[in-house]
């Protein structure tokens, strides 16, 4: 496979002829290349978005409803297509890819629908003695050229969450695709392409993010970013962005904490603890630390432990395998060292904690509430982290004390002291009666302190992607 990027309307290379190489990271095959974008060819992307987004903020709402519900259609057509070429390409379970392809159609429709509901206000002027007076009226305008840049753990659903209202909202769209899953996004911006956006309201580059990335966010040619990333990203594109003002809406990092009390039921909070399986481990939202009243923490970790044992390993397009490699045999790297230096912090292996090459055997450490995994060092990988505590005030300092607040989990006997101790989280989302692992279209998504700025729901998101206009009509 040759992808190639989308700038101007036509499907290119880079103007150098630059290509790296994508492969499969259960064994190295290559399955094809992508473009490494110039400083030229970012600039001609931005460019032509200028005259994308004149051409969609012109179009009616019933218009761009329309070509939204194509693209629905369309992506609904190709979705086992990206779910194949997503597992390959990433290693997810294809089961899960098939989720997250059909993920695609479904945002796609939801902001067609919304759009359809952004209504403005009006504000009568309550002095007016006769007549009127002034009445003051407020429209939904798009902000112009929106940069959007997904992660290569959810490529193509997480993308959409930035595409889809984007689009939605009469903007035009300049995509970045992630390293790792660039031959999956190219794909994908083929596919939008298709339900006939005017030319030049979608572009796509590739190459690496500390040059492609900056270059298409270090200019005055765009107005917003969505990003969903690490946290270190995004504090770097909150600098950038902040010299130009753009519209910043950022989807970060996390250490999620799920509060297990010891009226919990077992067996029940060990069977949301597999949450953390996901997509091999590689989720920002999931719930990462495990907080064990003490009294049961012993039976917690021996039961979790009988349930990482029956855990699948293998080709990740075999549905009956349950988790596959990393996203790349670095990334394994990089998880197998942080394993080691939580253990060099005084954290007990229970089992797992093995590499080979981009695999990772589940792993459980008991860790002291000191060390760095259990508190501020994200581990994206299948590293259940279990650290005790004696009282429930003990258990909110410790989830709290992160940089992160991206979601949180309660796991009690009692609904009623569940929701009073999720009230104490430090967390965008709670879940009651679950391990953190929790996200609809519609509800606001987005985390607390260094998790992120904005929210991600379909109606959010549009409003996120817009901005209002006041217009008066002055002596009625």
């Amino acid at each position: 496979m040759e992808a190639k990027m989308l700038i101007n309307g036509k499907f290119t290379g880079a103007s150098d002829g630059a290509v790296r190489e994508s492969t499969n990271p259960l064994n190295g095959k290559v399955l094809g290349t992508y473009p490494v974008a110039t400083k030229k060819d970012v600039e001609a992307a931005l460019d032509a978005a200028q005259i994308g987004k004149k051409a969609w903020a012109a179009a009616s709402v019933n218009q761009r409803k329309a070509t939204l519900l194509r693209a629905a259609d369309i992506f609904e057509q190709h979705a086992e297509e990206l779910a194949q070429l997503q597992c390959s390409e990433m290693a997810k379970p294809i089961q899960q890819c098939r989720g997250e392809a059909a993920e695609i159609s479904r945002l796609f429709r939801s902001c067609a629908a919304g759009i359809t509901h952004t209504h403005g206000e009006v504000f009568p002027n309550n002095d007016a003695a006769d007549g009127l007076g002034d009445l003051a009226m407020t429209v939904n305008e798009p902000l112009g050229v929106v940069a959007c840049i997904g992660p290569f753990n959810y490529p193509v659903g997480t993308l959409t969450f930035k595409t889809a209202p984007a689009l939605a909202m009469g903007n035009a769209v300049i995509i970045k695709a992630p390293s790792d899953v660039s031959l999956t996004v190219l794909r994908y911006t083929e596919i939008l392409n298709k339900a006939g956006f005017p030319d030049c309201v979608i572009q796509a580059v590739s190459g690496s993010g500390s040059t492609v990335g900056e270059w298409l966010i270090d200019t005055p040619k765009i107005n917003a970013i969505g990003l969903t990333g690490s946290t270190a990203v995004g504090s770097h594109i909150m600098e950038v962005a902040g010299k130009h003002f753009h519209r910043v809406l950022l989807e970060l990092g996390g250490n999620s904490a799920t509060i297990i009390t010891e009226s919990a039921n077992l067996e029940y909070a060990v069977k949301e603890s597999m949450c953390r399986a996901v997509n091999n481990g590689q989720v920002c939202s999931t719930g990462k630390r495990f907080l064990i009243q003490n009294s049961v923490k012993d039976k917690y970790i021996e039961m979790l432990a009988a349930r990482l044992s029956k855990l699948k390993l293998g080709d990740p397009m075999n549905p009956e395998n349950d988790m596959g490699p990393m996203v790349s045999e670095k990334a394994a790297i990089g998880i197998e060292q942080q394993i080691n230096l939580s253990i060099s912090q005084g954290a007990k292996l229970i089992c797992g904690g093995q590499r080979d090459g981009a695999f990772i055997t589940p792993t459980i450490l008991d860790c002291p509430k000191d060390a760095d995994v259990a508190r501020d060092m994200e581990i994206f990988g299948p590293v259940w982290t279990v650290i005790g505590f004696d009282t429930e005030d003990e258990a909110v300092e410790i989830a709290n004390n992160s940089i992160y607040g991206l979601t949180g989990g309660v796991i009690t006997d009692d609904m009623q002291h569940g929701i009073t101790l999720a009230a104490r989280l430090e967390a965008g989302t709670v879940v009651c009666n679950g391990a953190c692992h929790w996200r609809r279209d519609t509800a606001p998504f987005g985390g607390y302190k260094s998790s992120g700025i904005g929210r991600e729901g379909i109606l959010d998101l549009l409003s996120e992607f817009s901005q209002r206009k006041t217009i008066v009509i002055k002596g009625l």
